[in-house]
Formats: structure tokens, C-alpha cells, sequence
């Protein structure tokens, strides 16, 4: 009996030590670039999808979303903004182009060096999906009648 006991706590031994052994912590190859681009970030939730896994987070009080690919490159950022924090020529733009109308849901996208805007103005009959560049050039993406 006591050789059946000793037995099978060696077996159970064996099994639990092996069972645990294939496992390997997790590794986020885009942590160490996302410490490196965003030291100050605090809250951060990672999310993993098909091509990309994407880290959201709130950076200089701003709820901001970072993009990296598998291999741990940034490929881009998205955070919101206000309508007076765009660059001066979109405001510019926007005023000339459709007047004091409202516009929201202002996006901005950086991807690598390049920065572009997309949001929705609201007109009297339709809204507009609108994307802008740094230089104020805007481009109707799509109408939406009201």
C-alpha cells in the first residue's frame, strides 16, 4: 500500500510538472516600442486582431489609439479632437468652404509622417464625411442625406 501511494504521487508529480512545462508566458512583441514611443502613457488596454494589435491609452490627457504590427512596428495612432485643435489652414478651409456650420467626430490619424483629419460636417440638408490633410486640402469621403 505504501508503494502504491508513493507511486502515484510520483506519477501525479510527473504529470503536473510536464502538463506546465509547454507553457510560456504571452509575449506582446509591440511592447517594447510602445514603451518607447509612449513613456508617459498610463491606462493601458491592449487588444490583439487579426493584422494588427492595438494599444489604447490616455497620453497628455488625450484617449489615444496606437497600431503595431506583429512584428512590434507602430504603424499609426488615431485620438479625437476638438475643432479649434485642428491646424489653423483646416479651420481656414472648412469656414470658406461650408461656413459656420458644426462639425464632429474629428479624428486625427497619423501614419508614419503623415497626419489627416476625418470628420463629419453638418449641413442644412445632408452631412459630410470630410477628410482633411495638414495643408487644409479637403475631400468629400461620403454624403449622408438628413
Amino acid at each position: 500500500m505504501k508503494k502504491l501511494i508513493i507511486g502515484l504521487a510520483a506519477a501525479l508529480t510527473l504529470i503536473s510538472t510536464t502538463a506546465f512545462a509547454g507553457e510560456k508566458e504571452k509575449s506582446n512583441p509591440a511592447l517594447a516600442t510602445f514603451q518607447k514611443e509612449f513613456k508617459e502613457a498610463t491606462d493601458v488596454k491592449w487588444q490583439e486582431g487579426k493584422d494588427v494589435i492595438m494599444a489604447a491609452f490616455v497620453l497628455n490627457n488625450f484617449r489615444v489609439e496606437a497600431y503595431f504590427s506583429y512584428a512590434g512596428e507602430l504603424l499609426g495612432t488615431a485620438r479625437n479632437v476638438l475643432f479649434n485643435q485642428l491646424p489653423l489652414m483646416v479651420i481656414k478651409e472648412i469656414n470658406n468652404r461650408y461656413g459656420s456650420v458644426p462639425v464632429y467626430e474629428i479624428t486625427e490619424y497619423t501614419l508614419g509622417t503623415d497626419t489627416f483629419y476625418n470628420m463629419t460636417v453638418e449641413l442644412a440638408n445632408k452631412k459630410l464625411k470630410v477628410k482633411a490633410t495638414t495643408s487644409g486640402e479637403l475631400s468629400v469621403e461620403k454624403k449622408i442625406k438628413n
